[in-house]
């Protein structure tokens, strides 16, 4: 499925709203039961304007979000009889949404996010093309976090994007904004002033510190930096770096900005050594960081 084309209207949030509501509703809802509950401010308008075809058919980013929420699993929808129409959250993760605070949606980003590289990674085994979403946020995270990228598409994204072989991902101005969206939304990048200019500063710390509860305690740098791009393929697996050019890094310099900051702010230790055999060289600036172990020493509060 491409996420950035037929379906850029679809949102974490509204999937948010979705799949707390259907958490509560075991039996499900068809998507006019949906519009009816979940009615509709935050689901069928944007900026000022009807996000639909009519103000009688679906919103749009209703019927694009459970298009993007059965392709990621995160919901589940009849295929025939009466109950086609009807959505229904899996029961393996009733209760992890209903844990998910509403003021606080960082569980439930983090979830989205381990989909959508779970999602990537099986279609690629099957020999299909990954989301355009997750081929364009691994890329997007290959880009040196120091030197940024101005947000404006004509602007320098364009002809970085087109001599990376992404424009089938990535085609137009459009698709640029859904990609930062998505980015931002997912805890992977996030906006700064320069010069007087909007950049984008692809920077994956939120994303990889809501998910340090299911990373390992403690590891060999080598296991843990692993076991982190397996939780987050987006980070850099190499199946999906194979899809990329080849001037690629299973550890990009994103990552390595991440867990520096998330050692600065306590949340990690990275332990130096010189002759372990399963050390990691982080390297942010032209300067080097071997580190032999990575020890989690306190999970987002």
């Amino acid at each position: 499925m491409n996420y950035l084309k037929g379906h850029k209207v679809a949102s974490v949030p509204a999937l948010f709203v979705i799949c707390r509501y259907l958490a509560s509703e075991p039996d499900g809802a068809s998507q006019a039961e949906l519009q009816h509950a979940l009615h509709p401010s935050g689901l069928t308008r944007g900026r000022g304007r009807q996000v639909a075809g009519g103000e009688d058919g679906p919103p749009a980013v209703l019927t694009a979000s459970l298009a993007v929420g059965r392709d990621l699993v995160l919901l589940e929808a009849a295929e025939t009889g009466t109950d086609r129409d009807r959505y229904r959250l899996p029961a393996a993760l009733r209760e992890e949404v209903l844990r998910v605070p509403a003021a606080d949606s960082r569980a439930f980003r983090a979830l989205v996010l381990r989909r959508l590289g779970a999602r990537a990674l099986a279609a690629v085994e099957a020999g299909q093309s990954p989301p355009d979403l997750a081929l364009a946020l691994t890329w997007l995270l290959q880009q040196d976090p120091l030197v940024p990228l101005l947000s404006r598409w004509g602007h320098g994204p364009e002809a970085a994007v087109r001599n990376s072989g992404l424009g089938a991902a990535v085609a137009d101005a459009e698709q640029w904004r859904t990609l930062l969206r998505w980015a931002r939304a997912l805890g992977l990048a996030h906006f700064a002033q320069a010069g007087g200019r909007q950049c984008v500063l692809a920077d994956p710390t939120t994303a990889v510190e809501d998910s340090l509860d299911v990373l390992p305690r403690r590891a060999a740098a080598a296991q843990w930096f692993q076991a982190l791009r397996e939780l987050l393929p987006v980070l850099g697996a190499p199946q999906l770096l194979i899809e990329l050019p080849p001037d690629t890094a299973e550890l990009p310099a994103t990552t390595t900005l991440a867990v520096c900051k998330l050692e600065r702010l306590g949340r990690l230790r990275l332990v130096a050594a010189d002759d372990a055999t399963d050390a990691v060289v982080l390297a942010l600036g032209g300067r080097p960081q071997r580190v032999s172990e990575v020890h989690v020493l306190a999970a987002a509060a």
